[in-house]
């Protein structure tokens, strides 16, 4: 194996442009006996004689001829990879890929895609809108840098962290007997006809133990959030969804209100893979997401005319 340096092909290239020793250890600020001893040791671990030299002028040998252009592809290629790494640092270029589950992939997430890009134009941010399960797996897949959902527990594989707790409240057709009341609790809903999401669902499985017990006329069971928007404002029911959830639904047709039963909200989690450190533009995102966080106390809902005090 030869052990070369970027110095001793850089000054291989040098002599090569100027012909001269004299000249050639000045550009590399060098001696011309130590450039000459480097261009000796270099040829003695590859071999082969690479320079000609004599009193008036220095010439590369056949050898030294495709050597040094070998030499010239690798240093480019090695200032080209130094260049894209600093420009990376910097925030010039760069990738963010990032999987969410679709209520923040809808209306928390956009916002921060633009501003982002508007910070950092030369970055391309990707937006994968997935079930939880569908989101871990583009994780694991190393699809994405990370994502944004309700974590089952703890996962082989995967790392995570708590964003922050998600409340619930509670939807209703404009009209109905709850719509005027400022907070509610669950036991409330007792009579009412429930519009419950799919026990397969991460939201549907975190509302069954919540809302047992709780005695409802009827009950629909549905596995999208556009869904229980539109059966909401048709007057089928009610519903209980995610804070973040609410600008799904009409607010000329639909009621928001706070629900205050303790122990309801649920942990929101960074997902990454173990052992993995994000990059400068994945985890200046993260940063982006969390000052978000911290201006608001949770993800800013956008309230459109809906009248719910947050």
């Amino acid at each position: 194996m030869i052990n070369l340096s970027t110095r001793v092909l850089r000054a291989l290239i040098v002599l090569d442009e100027l012909r001269h020793f004299s000249l050639a250890a000045a550009r590399c600020n060098v001696t011309q006996s130590a450039l000459s001893q480097m261009i000796a040791r270099l040829e003695a671990d590859v071999g082969v004689r690479l320079v000609d030299r004599d009193r008036r002028r220095v010439a590369l040998t056949a050898e030294g001829g495709r050597f040094v252009a070998a030499a010239r592809r690798m240093v480019g290629e090695l200032d080209e990879i130094a260049a894209d790494l600093r420009d990376r640092v910097d925030m010039r270029t760069g990738h963010v890929s990032l999987a969410a589950t679709l209520p923040f992939a809808a209306h928390w997430l956009p916002p921060l895609i633009a501003g982002f890009r508007r910070s950092y134009p030369g970055i391309r941010v990707e937006l994968f809108d997935e079930p939880p399960a569908r989101c871990m797996e583009l994780v694991r897949e190393r699809r994405v840098d990370f994502a944004v959902l309700s974590m089952p527990g703890p996962v082989v594989g995967l790392q995570y962290r708590v964003l922050f707790q998600e409340s619930f409240v509670l939807v209703c057709p404009a009209d109905h007997a709850l719509a005027k009341r400022k907070r509610v609790q669950l036991r409330d809903l007792a009579g009412a006809a429930l519009i419950r999401f799919a026990r397969s669902g991460s939201i549907g499985r975190h509302l069954e133990q919540a809302l047992r017990g709780v005695a409802v006329s009827d009950t629909l069971d549905v596995e999208q959030l556009p869904t229980v928007a539109g059966m909401v404002a048709a007057g089928l029911g009610v519903a209980v969804v995610p804070i973040v959830a609410v600008p799904f639904f009409d607010p000329e047709r639909v009621a928001v209100v706070r629900i205050a039963t303790p122990g309801l909200d649920r942990a929101i989690h960074l997902v990454w893979r173990a052992a993995h450190a994000l990059g400068p533009a994945p985890q200046s995102f993260v940063d982006a997401m969390e000052a978000s966080m911290a201006a608001h106390g949770r993800p800013p809902l956008r309230r459109g005319r809906h009248q719910l005090v947050l």
